[in-house]
This record gives C-alpha cells, sequence and structure tokens, in this order.
C-alpha cells in the first residue's frame, strides 16, 4: 500500500477498526455468555486499553494524539501480523487483569461507597484546576507507562486517574491547597515519587480496582475507581 493510501487510510479510521476488530473476534473467543451490548461494552472497554498498549510498545505516548494515532495506524496497516501477535499476547494479560482489577456489581444491595469518593473528587478538582493542563496530561501519561512496565495493562485510564487523584489529595491533606501547589512549582520530583510509591501499590494488591455496576437490561453500567 502506498504512503498516501495509508495516509487516506487512516484519516477514515481503517487503523481504528481493524484493532476494534481484533478485540471482538478475541472476546467473541470467550467461554463468557455474553449478549451483543455486553460484547459491545467490553470491546469499547477494552479498545482504550489496547491503543495505550501499542502506543507504549512502539514508543509513541509522548507525542501529541493526533501524531500518535497517525504513527500507530501506519504501523498496524503496513505489519498486520506483527500487530496481531502483540494483540494476542496483550489479550491474554488484559483478560487475567480484568478478572482480577474488575469488579462487577449486579444489586442495590451491593452498596458501594461513593460519599468519599465524591469528596475526594471535588477536592481534587479544585486543585487540578490550578495546575497547568500540560502538566496534567504529562502526569498521566507518566502513570499508564509505569502501569503497563508493571503488567497492568486493564483499566488504564480509571485506574491512573485514580492514582493521580488519590496522591494528590493525601498531598493536600499533608501540605494544604496552596502548599502542593508550591511543592508542585519547586519539587515536582517528590511529585513523581509519590505517584511512583501509589503504582507499586497497585502492582502489589490482589484487589479489584475499578467498580462497574451492571443496570440490568442496559448497556450503560456505572463506572468508577475505588
Amino acid at each position: 500500500m502506498a504512503y498516501f493510501d495509508i495516509e487516506m487510510a487512516c484519516k477514515e479510521g481503517f487503523g481504528e477498526r481493524k484493532l476494534v476488530s481484533m478485540i471482538q473476534q478475541r472476546i467473541n473467543s470467550l467461554s463468557w455468555d455474553l449478549d451483543t451490548n455486553e460484547q459491545d461494552f467490553l470491546t469499547s472497554y477494552a479498545y482504550q486499553d489496547l491503543r495505550y498498549y501499542l502506543l507504549y510498545k512502539f514508543g509513541l505516548l509522548n507525542l501529541d494524539s493526533e501524531n500518535a494515532s497517525f504513527e500507530l495506524c501506519k504501523r498496524i496497516l503496513r505489519d498486520e501480523d506483527s500487530i496481531t501477535k502483540i494483540v494476542d499476547e496483550w489479550f491474554s494479560w488484559w483478560v487475567v487483569k480484568w478478572r482480577q482489577r474488575v469488579k462487577l456489581v449486579f444489586s442495590e444491595s451491593e452498596q458501594v461507597n461513593s460519599d468519599d469518593n465524591t469528596s475526594l473528587m471535588a477536592n481534587v478538582d479544585s486543585i487540578l484546576k490550578n495546575i497547568p493542563k500540560k502538566l496534567i496530561e504529562k502526569l498521566r501519561r507518566e502513570i499508564v507507562i509505569e502501569l503497563i512496565r508493571q503488567n497492568e495493562v486493564c483499566s488504564l485510564d480509571v485506574v491512573s486517574d485514580f492514582i493521580l487523584r488519590t496522591t494528590l489529595n493525601d498531598l493536600v491533606n499533608e501540605y494544604g491547597k496552596d502548599g502542593i501547589i508550591k511543592l508542585i512549582i519547586t519539587d515536582i520530583t517528590s511529585i513523581r515519587l509519590r505517584l511512583l510509591r501509589r503504582i507499586m501499590e497497585v502492582k502489589d494488591s490482589n484487589q479489584p480496582l475499578v467498580i462497574l455496576r451492571v443496570k440490568i437490561n442496559s448497556s450503560q453500567p456505572y463506572q468508577g475507581a475505588q
């Protein structure tokens, strides 16, 4: 396929559709009893994790989103066989981590303690507004990269957000809101060390980190980190 054709194909989303198809095939091959809506949800859920994994494997996570997507698409279309092997490797481990990290809640009696999470989110949101957006995005990427290095390949968006927010919340409790802003400006290394410590805690834990509250007859379950 010529370069121009690849560029056009990528603009039209061919690479993304190939990845989605690969995930669908593997999810359909599982012995799980899933209806069409559940299969679609799981495919969508897994897609972002696979995308992060491939960007990591090819050293593209530090590129801006548009260039990273284009470079990844070129690799998918030029060498689908190699991508397929990587997806096979990833999916086998992703299923293991899904079973370990994700808890499905089916009934109202299985209550999720959301009050603490809501308070934490509100507290940290006010801090995030005062931190440069590019720095937050960089810290999130660094968390995702380290999670993958530690074989955490499932629920990367949710888990990385949980790690960032809980770490910042701990720092707010220690230094106050003004103190943490000063710390970010003067000693970002200490923030990174705290994040790494929390990542290692996640790695060493066998507990579920993500709760999906499944609504019967609905294809949109609740999602959140504990």
